[in-house]
């Protein structure tokens, strides 16, 4: 289906309502994680956009479709520009429900370069929409990175402060 379809960059939160609505539970728990991978750009033509390249975070968001071009100019551009993607970048939600399988949220590429604040910004973006589809999201999870370690220390105030 379409609507199945994970689009790089982009939160599916009308997927993440219809996932709570089949499991009749609106508490969700959130895990990210980044994992290496081999640099690669492709075109997809369904979405007439490049695929592979790390995008500029706005407000700490990936952009979706923001490598869209019909000029070759531009495509060069981006080539001496951006960096290529390195590193993939998953979100996944899991139901409190026991039976219930997890969800990719989203996808998408890179660079690794990010920092905690960064991180804490992504999640409380994760949190509100959610709040906003009343799904709550109750806890957010991700392996031992420094950054991710960091950032859930900031959110229980656990031997961390933010910055001014």
């Amino acid at each position: 289906k379409q609507e199945m379809r994970i689009i790089e960059f982009q939160f599916q939160f009308k997927l993440l309502k219809e996932y709570s609505r089949s499991n009749n539970c609106n508490y969700v728990f959130s895990s990210e994680d980044c994992i290496s991978s081999i640099c690669r750009i492709d075109y997809d033509s369904q979405l007439n956009s490049f695929i592979g390249f790390s995008p500029p975070l706005i407000d700490e968001m990936p952009q979706p479709n923001f490598f869209q071009t019909e000029n070759f100019d531009e495509l060069k551009m981006w080539f001496s520009n951006f960096n290529r993607s390195k590193f993939i970048n998953i979100h996944m939600v899991q139901s409190i429900v026991p039976s219930a399988s997890p969800l990719i949220f989203s996808v998408y590429g890179s660079d690794n370069k990010f920092i905690a604040t960064d991180i804490l910004r992504r999640w409380l973006y994760i949190y509100n929409e959610g709040f906003i589809q009343s799904i709550r999201v109750i806890g957010f999870s991700s392996d031992g990175d420094p950054r991710y370690l960091r950032t859930m220390r900031l959110c229980t105030r656990f031997f961390a402060e933010l910055p001014n």
